[in-house]
């Protein structure tokens, strides 16, 4: 099986993917077995994509590494969908890394028991002609990382800046929209109407930076779990925010959890999706299971550093970095 690295060079802090090729590189130079890898650089969006599409058409087994964050990870699965030959395999290196919340037993940060891990396979949500592994979403947090990408493209206006500015934006307007949710599940349809505040179709668990949305979600179940949460006054937001994080929040007044196979959301105006980080608007939105699963892998469990991570060296920069490359992070 062939191994290939797909480096987003913008990723988490201080070139937070390029410090972890040394240490790729070091994990096959001491296990020879392993093969060799290779390493490629994104230089753009939707350029990993491209590549993880190119590389796995080849039609050898190929496991296709994603060394960024959930937006790389996203972009990769895009490339290889419906590719049996082809695993997808995460190796954390942005700033929220939210889908491998979902595998807390796991640890996809060694390198060395993910290059040995198992793939298993996994459900994938379809939303038009975007895909994703972990939560798709409408409402507040959609709304707010629509404005923030839109608010990054003002002068002298910084990532942090932006973020606040989008949530003061989002709170300056009328919380919720009204929307008709009809829903696929084992017993049958079930249709919801009202003004929401948050719903969102989920594989896995967290978003968001750590949002534990849908706590119940199982990302290999063969279901995806339905969350609609409906709008409150402004004063209870930020307490249910903090019980949401945590993926406590419960309350029955306010709170409805289904499973199915798919979720069509239709509102009177357009409505911003985020599916994995990539925002759309439409103002009727289908999220279903899709028929095909993705082989995702999952680290060798147990320790096994001493065994196959035998050298260690020193840090150093990548030098054969494409010059002036660049991702937009996702």
């Amino acid at each position: 099986m062939r191994h290939v690295f797909i480096v987003n060079p913008a990723a988490g802090k201080n070139r937070a993917a390029c410090e972890r090729v040394p240490q790729i590189e070091a994990v096959f130079a001491a296990n020879r077995d392993l093969g060799t890898p290779q390493i490629l650089y994104t230089e753009a969006p939707g350029h990993a994509t491209a590549i993880a599409a190119e590389e796995a058409e080849k039609g050898d087994a190929v496991r296709l590494y994603a060394c960024g964050g959930d937006g790389t990870l996203s972009e990769v699965l895009q490339g290889i969908y419906g590719r049996e030959n082809a695993e997808l395999a995460c190796l954390p290196s942005g700033s929220a890394n939210d889908y491998v919340r979902s595998f807390p037993e796991y640890d996809f940060r060694n390198i060395a028991a993910l290059v040995t891990g198992s793939a298993q396979p996994v459900d994938v949500i379809r939303c038009g002609d975007l895909l994703s592994l972990d939560i798709c979403c409408m409402g507040m947090d959609a709304d707010v990382a629509y404005k923030m990408g839109r608010y990054k493209t003002k002068p002298l206006v910084s990532g942090p800046m932006s973020y606040n500015l989008a949530i003061v934006d989002v709170f300056c307007h009328r919380i919720g929209k009204n929307l008709t949710v009809t829903m696929q599940t084992p017993r049958g349809e079930v249709i919801r109407q009202g003004r929401y505040f948050i719903a969102l179709a989920a594989s896995g668990q967290y978003y968001g930076g750590g949002y534990r949305g849908a706590a119940m979600a199982q990302p290999d179940d063969g279901l995806l779990d339905f969350v609609l949460i409906k709008a409150m006054s402004r004063a209870k937001i930020p307490g249910f925010l903090g019980q949401y994080k945590k993926g406590v929040y419960n309350d029955p007044a306010y709170y409805e959890h289904f499973t199915g196979t798919e979720m069509t959301v239709v509102c009177d105006e357009d409505v911003v999706a985020a599916i994995d980080g990539e925002c759309i608007t439409g103002s009727s939105l289908t999220f279903s299971l899709c028929d095909k699963r993705v082989r995702f892998v999952l680290p060798q469990r147990g320790d096994i550093k001493e065994a196959i991570f035998r050298t260690s060296p020193p840090r150093r920069r990548v030098g054969n970095m494409p010059a002036g490359s660049f991702v937009k992070k996702l």
